[in-house]
């Protein structure tokens, strides 16, 4: 199975490893970033990364970090969204509860259709995942999630 029929496939999957529902907020909001993360040439840092710049800082050891695309998408708990990543990847995301001021929420990485992590992100928290290479570097995968 391949393309469309894949990620289909993936967002059902998504959604069938969810957990009954248990004190939810009204929904969440989910962002994806893809950040390209390189080293040599002229040091740079995307501005629309700056908030982010102490935690680039202290988890990975590049020159230059540049913002290639970022999404944001209101989802309803249990819902799951696909999101392009740059290389030919996807990952789905599927927001699972709200517990102790945390989104829990299932994430998977669709090339090669295994589950990349499960990891409970905190409200107006954001995970950094130090991804494939791309390109001259590494792809950074930025996610966040605010409840509404």
């Amino acid at each position: 199975m391949t393309g469309p029929a894949w990620r289909r496939a993936a967002v059902l999957v998504a959604a069938a490893l969810l957990a009954a529902p248990e004190a939810r907020a009204a929904g969440v909001t989910v962002s994806v970033g893809s950040v390209l993360a390189t080293d040599g040439g002229q040091p740079e840092f995307d501005a629309r990364l700056v908030a982010m710049k102490p935690q680039f800082d202290s988890l990975f050891r590049y020159s230059s970090y540049r913002l290639m695309k970022q999404e944001r998408r209101p989802l309803e708990w249990g819902q799951g969204a696909s999101f392009d990543i740059p290389g030919g990847r996807y990952l789905v995301i599927a927001p699972k509860e709200l517990r102790d001021a945390k989104v829990s929420m299932q994430v998977m990485l669709l090339e090669g259709g295994r589950p990349l992590i499960d990891s409970a992100v905190g409200d107006h928290g954001v995970l950094l995942l130090g991804g494939p290479k791309q390109q001259e570097g590494v792809l950074i995968i930025v996610i966040g999630a605010d409840t509404e």
